[in-house]
């Protein structure tokens, strides 16, 4: 049994104290493991089908986690479960759309508006919802240790946002200790403990992360190793701190560490028989660029250039069903944190700011020349895989050295930002707009960044795949493209398109995502054409 070949970025897990594991995607699962890593039984505890739900770990006896279902109605309904096998329980209905959660007291949970704007206070025990007081301007709610009334909040300051201490019911001033604020890499607040002295951190340094406890009295810090990534949930009792961690052979386990403040490393190992990956500083035309690397570049039968979406992310050492499927399918993978990739510094992810398909291509052309020279004589080229901003970033490599290439496999690219600013949601146009998105480049051979007029220059088998209920990129920029590329009509472009009925941005974990992801795989194996 392996219900983590259908986990994506929108799932969330929480670990239960007696060693289980509760996931939520379009409904919520509770896996059960055995002793050495493998899934004992997948109890289904709700669905829901088309409808984001998040999960908070609980803070009370009988409550091993809340889960937060966000409507299309723009409601937050509010579920508890217990961590058995049993159907959760609605405790509440609040109009408006929140996220996160934090436990303050008994049945009261902080939460915060989607927008970021306030944090406010559920009480479970009859439904209702105040404003929490104390908090400044801009200032919202991250952790709690409910018994000390120690709080972790964040406010952006100058720009850059900042981790601050206070104390519950108290007026003084939030306190934004500055070596905590000095920690270096991508900071993620996991846990008090309950005492309120101690924060356990998630840093994130390029493909790693590390669990870092912090000493919010003595302001000291100590790292614990946990030998790929941790999710960004965890929980803190007396029976120790609890994680999840993952790593690219390992899907998300729970890991309890008993006595963090003593404690080196995570230990504890998953499933075997999962493929694993390394990471590995390829040369490139700005600097270093690190990649996850699964398989034998040189010899595999192929190997695929893996572009991820955002801009603003990154790849990690951690499990990816997609990446495991390559690899089992003898196909290599280089997954780049190019230019424009977060965890590598501010000059590193805004070296792209106003320039999409600028130094990010550049690093992506030269690893292809990279890789293409890595491989063993006779060999076939380097393939390009991408999704999303990468599907985007993948066409413009194929069409800036189109003889570099075997193949591309894409899925929900866009045309240009112009393009998707006339007509994508009002969140996609806002990133556009504080990334430089509509900006164009036009002072190199290449020209403007703008798929439908470089689809001459794309000469290779293409597989372009799009959900037609995308709410991000809308489908009509795959159907152009297609367009365009028959009424050119060049003998060199095979084009494959699949337009995935019902499916959402990420067809690959939609309803129908398995039968999707052989298609894909079967075309970069040099299949049939679907």
């Amino acid at each position: 049994m392996r219900p983590w070949e259908d986990e994506n970025a929108w799932s969330s897990a929480v670990p239960t104290d007696d060693g289980n594991l509760l996931l939520a995607r379009a409904g919520i699962l509770l896996v059960v493991p055995e002793a050495d890593g493998a899934v004992a039984a997948v109890h289904e505890l709700a669905v829901a089908p088309g409808e984001n739900v998040r999960l908070v770990a609980g803070g009370t006896n009988g409550t091993a986690a809340l889960a937060f279902r966000t409507t299309s109605a723009g409601r937050t309904t509010v579920w508890r479960l217990s961590g058995r096998a049993e159907a959760p329980e609605c405790v509440a209905d609040v109009p408006g759309r929140f996220t996160g959660g934090v436990w303050l007291d008994g049945d009261l949970l902080a939460l915060a508006s989607s927008d970021g704007a306030r944090t406010v206070v559920l009480n479970l025990s009859d439904g209702t919802v105040r404003p929490l007081p104390g908090l400044a301007q801009g200032e919202h709610l991250l952790l709690a240790a409910p018994q000390a009334g120690t709080l972790i909040t964040a406010q952006k300051r100058e720009g850059v946002l900042r981790l601050g201490i206070r104390r519950r019911d108290h007026d003084a001033l939030t306190v934004f200790p500055d070596r905590l604020n000095a920690v270096e890499g991508t900071v993620v607040p996991l846990a008090l403990d309950p005492s309120g002295r101690h924060l356990a951190l998630s840093v994130t340094r390029g493909v790693r992360s590390t669990a870092l406890l912090y000493d919010l009295v003595e302001g000291g810090n100590r790292e614990i190793e946990p030998a790929g990534v941790l999710l960004p949930v965890a929980h803190w009792n007396e029976a120790g701190l609890h994680l999840v961690r993952s790593a690219p052979d390992l899907a998300p386990r729970p890991v309890t560490v008993p006595d963090p403040l003593t404690a080196t490393a995570l230990t504890g190992h998953g499933r075997t028989g999962w493929s694993p990956a390394r990471s590995r500083r390829f040369a490139g035309p700005g600097g270093p660029v690190e990649a996850v690397v699964y398989g034998d570049l040189a010899h595999a039968g192929h190997v695929v250039l893996a572009l991820h979406g955002g801009p603003e992310a990154a790849w990690r050492l951690t499990f990816d069903p997609l990446f495991q499927r390559l690899a089992a399918g003898g196909i290599a993978v280089v997954a780049p944190n190019q230019r424009g990739s977060t965890g590598y510094g501010a000059a590193h992810r805004d070296a792209i700011r106003g320039a999409w398909g600028g130094a990010d291509l550049a690093d992506i052309v030269h690893l292809g020349r990279t890789l293409a020279a890595e491989r063993a004589p006779g060999s076939c080229p380097p393939m390009l895989y991408g999704a999303s901003y990468g599907a985007y970033l993948a066409l413009l490599a194929a069409a800036a050295e189109p003889g570099l290439w075997s193949r591309a496999a894409v899925v929900a690219p866009f045309l240009s930002g112009r393009a998707l600013h006339e007509n994508g949601p009002e969140s996609v146009r806002r990133m556009l707009d504080r990334l430089g998105g509509r900006e164009e480049i036009v002072d190199d051979h290449l020209g403007s960044r703008d798929l439908l007029r470089l689809a001459d220059r794309l000469r290779l088998p293409l597989l372009l795949v799009h959900g037609d209920q995308d709410p991000i990129i809308p489908v009509s920029h795959s159907r152009r493209l297609c367009e365009r590329l028959a009424l050119i009509g060049h003998p060199d472009t095979a084009l494959t398109y699949l337009e995935v009925p019902g499916a959402g941005h990420d067809p690959l974990t939609d309803q129908e995502g398995h039968a999707v992801l052989e298609r894909l795989v079967a075309f970069l194996r040099g299949g049939p054409r679907p």
